[in-house]
């Protein structure tokens, strides 16, 4: 289908979707979906090509056999004449040869079979570090070859004994020259190694008759269709080493499935294409060889790794791969895998872009391609996890990381949905502002526990020139045990008049909520509103002016300022977390407010007291009474309007770990928001709209998503150390779900660097700052996270203000967990370096990258650690408060 036909499908789907009157949205979502649905066909398309490879139409010279339907070792060690008989019933019809490698597990019988078939058989003699055992081979497979000497033209003592350190040379020579004297002379005598090990150690050739010699390019590293060239220098060079001793290579073949390493693919159509060239050029040089190998051999992927299960011309079931002759495709299901995805782009697409807001056609473009970019992802994982023989670990690995690719996939799209409504939004929510004539009465609620008595008298002097006459203050210090803290803002209350009330109560509980639910009741009868300011906030005095006119509407129960900082000059770390917070209040704010899901914040709020006390006032078992209390007026129907100007500054926690500590309360009490509030955000059980239920869930995932990426870190490490010692049976995981780490880290990154420049403005500095700050807080984010799911009662963590700032010593304890798991991503990485040739596999490479990226955070952490240091150190012990002069205030209309 043409991308224009697409189009007019999805035109008329759009027709059912989207409300009458958004005509110009249908066309834009229309051209948009057609666009990258015909991107993702195209995608898949160009994964299938034509295999081009010589025609063979004789017959094989020789094919190394290993049983089929053999999944697992139990099956290897029993393995019945029956089966036998119907495997080599099926080779009998490409070759005349066969190769064995070991008689145990009744493959003694194989050449007794085999004459059946008039096949002639090499014999295998397993050699391993069980002497015992390798007695018991050598008895065996003499009895066998004694049996059936007209059958048997050669008997392999070994199969790469030396290349796995199994023997010694001379312990392999014995055996040799045992099995030598044991035989009759027409039946040669060798052992089988790759052809880099006959070169080292050549000594294993002194009494062999012919050498079997292994010539596997895959391991090499080398490209399918530049594989012959390798095979013939290869064999030339063991030649030389042994000139008047026949050579005959006794592996050569390919994987159909599995890593790739270095050039080599592994792949039905490599395989083709290095099977079909490979005899040829035997025909044409007088090769003696045996392919390997007959059966594909599930249970070597235990032993050898995913690769190891796929070197068969038959898959474990007997099904030819692929044909030697004519022409072949490298990938014929891509038809099934376009559909799919064009159905799962165009659904998901129409979901999507069908219910955001309407944005001009860049941020459907965007969208459409995030869509597109995130099912063809999981299209990939899904092509890559149907391996016909799937190892325990792989298993282990897909559950562990499907979720964290499902959830990444979710975050991107939301993440994305945010991108394109902030820069390409084309309607704008309406609030209704209007001057009342009387002024109503608002009574401003400053919470105290312990603060520095001069920031709060600070913060009631500017409370005090209000240019609103109509409110009252009320300062409750709740279970501060110093009077010396308390005592002075009291007297600084009775200083600034009747306006201005003090309390102090001991063991009030319930935290900050219970000392605001005790304000309220000492709250004056006649005040309409109630207003919280921190206690370390400086309001401008046009605060109440700014605000109040926003209540206009009856059902306008919540007006929320932006929280803003007076104090990013101070230090370079206080710089990073201002540029951190900014990111919140001028983007997910905003937009928030576009659906009247903003998240209430326990500073620069004013709450309709009616609605207040109709929803039951503050929520003590919440730590974040604010948003929880925001969301019960949400949930009421009330509605809520946000100013995106600055009204009031207070103060930044003055060292890493405070910062730290604020976050994880955030998470924390966001945590228990989503477990009380379940029903109604997961299942629509009061009056959120749809829009309200995204947000809120939305703005949370990203929290989720790191508490998730802890765990995945955590199992990356572990994967890490088992791979590091035992490679053969821990490899890397798949590549697609490595790459679903790093494209939610990369999304994630990429949205901060477009949207500051243009909606924070702070320019690709402030974006930088941001970020590492942000990262910095990962780890943090994910243990509250995590926390926050699992537990309940978790304590209130209050964020000092005005402390002395940490020394370095004191900033990296803090962060200690970091550190470490940040020491052990670059262990791990080297190890996979140094110690594995991680070079030689793209899966390896990807999974040390992404061991890199999320090692980021940790790094972020102990740099921002360093940073707060270092910059506070050049900060007296005292630090004093500087006040920014206040904003102008806007015009009303602007921000209605």
């Amino acid at each position: 289908m043409s991308v224009g036909g697409i189009g007019r499908v999805v035109l008329k789907l759009l027709h059912t979707v989207l409300p009458r009157g958004v005509l110009g949205a249908r066309v834009r979502i229309a051209l948009a979906l057609a666009l990258v649905v015909g991107a993702s066909i195209l995608f898949w398309a160009s994964r299938d090509y034509a295999v081009i490879a010589p025609d063979w139409d004789g017959q094989i010279r020789g094919i190394s056999y290993s049983p089929s339907h053999l999944f697992n070792q139990h099956e290897q060690e029993n393995v019945s004449p029956e089966r036998i008989d119907r495997d080599l019933a099926q080779i009998a019809q490409l070759t005349g040869h066969i190769r064995t490698y070991t008689v145990a597990g009744g493959l003694d019988k194989v050449p007794e079979i085999a004459r059946r078939y008039g096949l002639t058989v090499s014999l295998g003699i397993w050699i391993g570090s069980d002497l015992d055992r390798n007695e018991k081979e050598i008895a065996t497979a003499i009895k066998a070859v004694l049996a059936n000497r007209r059958v048997i033209d050669r008997v392999i003592v070994g199969n790469e004994a030396i290349l796995r350190g199994d023997v010694t040379s001379d312990q392999l020579n014995d055996y040799i020259k045992r099995v030598r004297a044991a035989l009759p002379a027409r039946i040669k005598i060798t052992t089988a190694e790759p052809w880099s090990t006959w070169l080292l150690t050549p000594e294993i050739g002194q009494n062999v008759d012919v050498v079997f010699v292994h010539l596997l390019p895959y391991w090499e590293g080398i490209d399918a269709r530049d594989s012959m060239l390798f095979v013939q220098h290869a064999y030339q060079d063991v030649q030389d080493e042994f000139p008047d001793k026949p050579v005959i290579i006794g592996e050569a073949g390919w994987p159909s499935a599995g890593r790739s390493r270095k050039g080599a693919e592994a792949s039905r159509a490599s395989e083709a294409i290095f099977d079909r060239a490979f005899v040829q050029l035997a025909m044409e040089k007088g090769y003696d060889y045996y392919l390997v190998e007959a059966y594909d051999q599930p249970w070597k992927g235990a032993k050898e790794g995913a690769v190891g299960a796929y070197w068969g011309l038959y898959t474990a079931k007997g099904e030819p791969k692929f044909p030697f002759m004519g022409m072949m495709r490298s990938f014929p299901q891509w038809r099934a895998y376009a559909l799919l995805g064009a159905v799962l782009t165009l659904t998901l697409g129409l979901l999507i872009l069908g219910r955001m807001p309407r944005v001009r056609q860049p941020g459907y473009l965007v969208m459409g391609a995030l869509v597109a970019l995130v099912t063809t992802g999981l299209l990939v994982v899904i092509d890559a996890s149907a391996l016909d023989y799937i190892e325990p670990g792989d298993i282990v690995m897909i559950a562990a990381m499907s979720p964290l690719v499902i959830l990444a996939s979710i975050v991107i799209l939301t993440e994305g949905i945010e991108l394109a409504a902030s820069l390409w939004r084309l309607d704008r929510r309406r609030l209704v502002a209007a001057i009342p004539e009387t002024q109503p009465r608002v009574s401003i609620h400053v919470p105290c526990y312990n603060e520095p008595p001069q920031m709060v008298m600070a913060t009631l002097d500017a409370l005090a020139n209000l240019d609103y006459g109509n409110f009252e203050v009320i300062v409750l210090d709740n279970n501060t045990t110093e009077p010396s803290n308390w005592r002075p803002v009291q007297a600084h209350c009775e200083k600034l008049g009747e306006k201005f009330r003090f309390y102090h109560r001991d063991e009030l509980k319930g935290f900050k909520a219970g000392a605001l639910n005790e304000m309220l009741l000492l709250t004056d009868p006649g005040a309409a509103y109630v207003a919280v300011i921190d206690s370390d906030y400086r309001v401008a005095p046009y605060w109440l002016r700014r605000a109040m006119p926003l209540f206009a509407r009856e059902n306008i129960a919540l007006v929320q300022g932006p929280q803003d900082y007076r104090d990013a000059g101070l230090s370079l770390f206080k710089s990073m977390a201002y540029e951190e917070y900014r990111g919140f209040f001028h983007i997910g704010m905003v937009e928030r407010n576009e659906h009247n899901a903003i998240i209430q914040h326990g500073t620069m709020t004013i709450v309709r007291r009616s609605a207040l006390e109709e929803v039951g006032g503050w929520s003590a078992w919440c730590i974040t009474e604010d948003t929880e209390l925001g969301l019960k007026l949400f949930e009421a129907g009330f509605e809520a309007a946000y100013i995106p100007q600055s009204l009031g500054s207070g103060l930044m926690p003055d060292s890493l770990e405070a910062f730290m500590t604020q976050r994880y309360r955030w998470v924390y009490g966001a945590m228990q928001i989503l477990k009380r509030h379940a029903g109604s955000i997961f299942f629509g059980r009061t009056k959120l709209s749809w829009a309200q239920r995204y947000q809120f869930l939305s703005g949370w995932l990203p929290w989720i998503s790191d508490g998730l990426g802890m765990l995945v870190t955590t199992m990356a490490l572990i994967w890490t150390f088992l791979m590091t010692i035992a490679p053969t049976t821990f490899t890397p995981p798949m590549p697609a779900l490595s790459a679903a780490a790093l494209a939610l880290f990369f999304a994630k990154t990429l949205k901060t660097m477009l949207l500051y420049p243009q909606k924070v403005r702070s320019g690709m500095r402030g974006a930088l700052k941001a970020a590492v700050a942000g990262l910095s807080l990962t780890h943090t984010v994910g243990k509250a996270a995590l926390a926050g799911i699992f537990t309940t009662q978790q304590p209130f963590l209050r964020t000092p203000k005005c402390e002395d700032p940490a020394q370095l010593g004191q900033a990296l304890r803090v962060v200690w967990q970091e550190a470490s798991l940040f020491l052990l991503c670059m262990l791990g990485i080297a190890a996979m370096l140094f110690l594995n040739d991680g070079l030689d596999d793209p899966a390896a490479i990807l999974w040390m990258v992404m061991l890199s990226v999320q090692s980021l955070p940790y790094a972020a952490t102990v740099t921002t650690a360093a940073l707060s240091a270092a910059s506070n150190a050049k900060l007296a012990r005292v630090v004093t408060m500087p006040a920014m002069p206040p904003p102008e205030p806007e015009p009303l209309a602007k921000a209605a």
